[in-house]
């Protein structure tokens, strides 16, 4: 089923100074955007060390996360998954660069899909689909892979700097039919409801008041009730999407999962807790390439300490993506 439903377009923000900022870094993601592939990843490929040794309050949020999550891997194994997981954020960002501004035959003989099927017979009985996902760094090739072939709706969180706003959203919509704020979940209710596909990262910490916790690698984790809310007021069907960059072979491997059975039930925190254990399943494939920059486990349950310890540079700094 094809829709003809489009998001409205955001206005582009004008060239006055105080955008100046964000037009520089349009500027450069278009051009990475237009280079042959060896060489954007030529360019890019310093960036991963340089990130590494000076931002060091990331690199400290990353090693306490894979400490934690990860606990089997020795001292030299925890270095190099720590070096790959710089280098492969320094990959997202000509990936990225890709996908907003490349030609799509450029990209396409690059992905490998499995499961297309399955999303295709919920649309043929006009059942919405919920694709959820990982913040994984070639997120964006696994939306612009699936975008390419169904018509669908990104859920997100707005940026703050209006221009590089408006080119995601631009970009996006080379392969999807519309975003769709977290703050609009109106707009989302209805999209499945009317049979669309949405697709969906929840995790990321958003705070105690939008989520319940749930365990992921072992540890309690606030994690999104919209992930439970949205398949019972749509009756959507959910499916797990989790992309991955297989370096021997050269291609990006997105694999889709059946639809999810008895979901969802009365009871979130099992089901926000099968959905943590499919992301999670789908992270240990290719552990490198998942943000373990991210503060994920910063909302704690009550009386336990800080995770991070106290590190207020980055209290208001939080990672923003789809």
């Amino acid at each position: 089923m094809k829709s003809g439903w489009k998001t409205e377009q955001l206005a582009r923000p004008s060239f006055a100074p105080r955008h100046w900022g964000g037009w520089f870094r349009v500027a450069c993601l278009w051009a990475l955007g237009h280079l042959p592939r060896p060489v954007g990843r030529a360019l890019v490929a310093p960036l991963g060390p340089l990130m590494a040794r000076f931002l060091s309050s990331r690199r400290r949020i990353a090693e306490r996360n894979i400490d934690v999550c990860l606990p089997e891997l020795g001292p030299e194994a925890r270095e190099a998954l720590l070096r790959g997981t710089f280098h492969y954020l320094a990959q997202m960002l000509v990936e990225t660069a890709w996908c907003w501004a490349g030609r799509p035959r450029d990209l396409s003989s690059l992905v490998e899909l499995h499961g297309a099927e399955h999303i295709e017979a919920a649309r043929a009985s006009d059942r919405g689909t919920l694709l959820v996902t990982g913040h994984v760094t070639c997120l964006e090739m696994g939306a612009r892979a699936i975008g390419e072939q169904i018509d669908g709706c990104g859920f997100y969180r707005p940026l703050r700097d209006p221009v590089m706003e408006w080119y995601q959203n631009r970009g996006r919509r080379r392969y999807a039919i519309g975003m769709i704020s977290k703050r609009e979940l109106r707009t989302a209710v209805r999209h499945l409801r009317q049979g669309g596909v949405l697709w969906f990262a929840p995790d990321q910490d958003f705070g105690a008041q939008e989520s319940v916790f749930a365990p992921f690698f072992g540890v309690e984790t606030a994690t999104l009730l919209a992930t439970h809310r949205l398949p019972r007021l749509t009756g959507c069907a959910v499916h797990v999407m989790m992309p991955r960059w297989d370096e021997d072979r050269r291609r990006y491997i997105l694999e889709l999962s059946p639809p999810l059975e008895n979901f969802p039930t009365d009871d979130p925190v099992a089901d926000l807790a099968r959905v943590n254990a499919l992301l999670e399943a789908g992270v240990r494939k290719a552990p490198e390439q998942y943000w373990w920059v991210h503060r994920r486990f910063k909302t704690r349950p009550p009386g336990e300490p800080d995770f991070y310890g106290r590190d207020s540079r980055y209290a208001r700094q939080e990672t923003t993506a789809p």
